[in-house]
């Protein structure tokens, strides 16, 4: 997630599936991850006891629970019949303790975000949203996961038009005023359902921004304390119909949005990176190109009758007294060395011995990189330098923290907060012998300020 174009690297290769549980007939929306699966809304029919209806006589959504287990999903179920209203529910977040549960209700008389928090595996304590207003509507919560920031939808007066994305700071014992995250993020559209991946990448759906279908994902990244560098998310996540309420529990690796691509009812679809997980990576070593040459086993090795006059190929020479000398190489490659001799009775010089000394950097993978960068500055990560002779390299993948992983030989990337981050540079292929597979990788650390 770099410049725009690097928030979401599609390039990258994602599985998208639609989750097993879609039906035909109904509404699957915004799921939200959670211990053992995910929650999500629908308003399809249960039976006369659990279905509720509006006013206009169609089914309500309600927050329905699913878990999945050994790959599999199982039967969804009602979140708790408690919770069940003559209002929608959802689309919510979940606390990163799986505790706190913010949920959208809305009816005729009811617009606003609700949080209930379980005790005992039972939800209860329900509580309005400070901000709630019956002038407006507020809507689509997203809990940060240190629990300091929580951002909507709404259509409070005072936004660029239709529903705009704000942000409130818990100041320790109630929420702060919302902030509106300003033109990267709102436009005079509605713009809807913010999931806050990390402390400074936002995802959300917009209707405004030039967007391809309808509502489309986007992403902003903070810096500096302002949202902005807004990347409209490619294929898969996108398509010609409504594409919306994107989250991920791992940073971008995996998780789910939602979709009426397949047909007239939206679906929730589940997505997974393709790209190799890579482990055990080593620092590199630095190329040493010094090299020791050692005569003390000839028998002109007293240096009382002979010296030495050492030629390294490469304009370097030694004169002297001792058998042994080392040298440095200016860089790879062949280099004749020659050693010779003088009898300091005869004064006859002798080519005594030559050698060819190969020079070669260490087979490796390598991070170039510059060793301190600024906060919002571009930077160019390159790893042709990588040193590995008997592997056909079939890509390169550099993970940049926060989740982001972007393919490429050679890539650029700006980072938004300082602090020593991490670089980690994955190479695959296969061996040129033998054609097994192979994963290497070694990291760096760029300070930035």
């Amino acid at each position: 997630m770099l410049m725009p174009g690097y928030l979401i690297q599609a390039q990258l290769r994602y599985e998208v599936q639609p989750l097993p549980f879609n039906t035909s007939y109904a509404d699957e929306v915004a799921a939200i991850p959670c211990a053992n699966g995910i929650l999500f809304c629908s308003n399809k029919n249960q039976n006369v006891l659990l279905s509720r209806t509006d006013l206009n006589d169609e089914y309500l959504f309600q927050l329905y629970e699913v878990e999945r287990k050994d790959e599999k999903w199982n039967h969804p179920h009602i979140l708790q019949k408690e919770l069940i209203s003559s209002a929608h529910q959802g689309p919510g977040s979940l606390s990163a303790d799986g505790n706190t549960l913010y949920l959208t209700v809305n009816d005729k008389h009811t617009n606003g975000i609700f949080i209930t928090r379980k005790e005992g595996g039972i939800w209860g304590n329900v509580r309005p949203f400070e901000y709630n207003n019956a002038t407006y509507k507020t809507a689509h919560p997203s809990i940060s996961k240190d629990g300091k920031y929580l951002f909507f939808a709404s259509d409070m007066p005072g936004g660029f038009g239709g529903f705009d994305i704000y942000c409130c700071e818990w100041t320790g014992s109630k929420w702060g005023k919302p902030n509106n995250l300003g033109e990267a993020v709102n436009t005079e559209a509605n713009e809807l359902y913010p999931f806050i991946q990390s402390e400074n990448i936002l995802f959300f759906a917009s209707a405004g921004h030039n967007s391809a279908g309808g509502l489309d994902i986007f992403s902003v990244i903070r810096h500096n304390g302002k949202w902005t560098t807004r990347h409209h998310e490619d294929e898969p996540f996108n398509s010609a119909n409504d594409d919306f309420a994107y989250t991920s529990p791992d940073g971008g690796s995996s998780g789910y949005f939602s979709s009426n691509r397949n047909g007239k009812t939206i679906d929730v679809f589940s997505f997974k990176s393709l790209v190799p997980i890579f482990s055990d990576c080593i620092e590199p070593e630095e190329n040493d190109y010094t090299y020791v040459f050692d005569f003390k086993t000839s028998e002109k090795d007293t240096t009382e009758n002979y010296t030495y006059r050492w030629d390294f190929g490469d304009g370097g020479v030694v004169k002297g007294n001792e058998a042994a000398v080392s040298h440095t190489f200016p860089s790879t490659g062949t280099y004749v060395v020659s050693l010779y001799v003088t009898d300091l009775f005869t004064g006859e010089e002798t080519l005594e011995a030559e050698y060819d000394v190969l020079v070669e950097d260490v087979e490796q993978a390598c991070i170039t990189a510059p060793e301190t960068a600024t906060a919002g500055e571009k930077i160019t990560l390159d790893a042709s330098l990588s040193n590995l002779p008997n592997i056909n390299i079939e890509n390169y993948y550099w993970v940049v923290g926060e989740g982001i992983v972007i393919e490429g030989k050679t890539i650029e990337h700006i980072y938004t907060t300082s602090g020593t981050h991490s670089v980690t540079l994955g190479i695959t292929g296969t061996d040129k012998e033998t054609g097994e597979k192979i994963k290497i990788c070694t990291y760096k650390n760029i300070i930035v300020n």
